[in-house]
């Protein structure tokens, strides 16, 4: 008797709990995915379009409205040919380096020349080595000072308090050439009790 099954084989190598597609892989269900996304990009793309053009008119209605009188972008790949048109602000750097260079030469010319600083107070600039020579020569204005305390910056004795509140007296100054010597001071008396051994 042969078997109607189409998993038989004829010599009897058989197991029922395994078999394979009857038929190909599921086109229809694949085809729907394909379509399902084509539609989901397409919408997101339209959604985007939307959402870019609502930002668009709401910045277009609260960014400030550019004068008329403001002055065109430059058309030319060199902005040195619209220095007209660049507005009178801080620009951008585009040659850090030149700008550097242009900038040490300023001070060099200024530090090294002669020149005029103000022309109606009469204040002028020169080299830094004549300046320091024309200093040594003629020496700095000094301003009159009144007598201070003869013991400042000397190592005389502190007068005052200490942070412990304890008076802090200065020796006596010596006496004039001709003049006695002032009396000893009296002996402290002693605390009540004796001396603590």
């Amino acid at each position: 008797m042969t078997s109607t099954d189409p998993h038989h084989s004829p010599d009897g190598l058989d197991n029922p709990d395994v078999a394979h597609e009857e038929s190909d892989v599921d086109v229809r269900t694949i085809l729907a995915f394909a379509v399902g996304l084509v539609a989901m990009v397409a919408v997101s793309f339209v959604l985007m379009w939307v959402l870019f053009r609502v930002l668009e008119r709401q910045a277009a209605r609260t960014d400030p409205q550019v004068s008329p009188l403001a002055r065109p972008t430059c058309p030319y790949a060199d902005i040195q040919q619209c220095a007209d048109l660049l507005p009178a602000g801080p620009q951008l750097q585009t040659n850090e380096p030149e700008g550097l260079a242009k900038f040490r030469a300023s001070e060099a010319k200024s530090l090294e020349g002669y020149g005029w600083v103000t022309v109606p107070g009469g204040a002028a600039h020169m080299p830094i080595d004549e300046a320091k020579k024309l200093i040594l020569q003629r020496g700095l204005p000094v301003r009159a000072d009144p007598a201070g305390d003869p013991r400042t910056g000397t190592n005389a004795y502190a007068m005052g308090e200490s942070s412990g509140g304890r008076t802090i007296g200065a020796p006596a100054p010596a006496p004039a050439a001709g003049t006695a010597p002032p009396p000893p001071a009296a002996a402290a008396p002693e605390p009540p009790g004796g001396a603590h051994k």
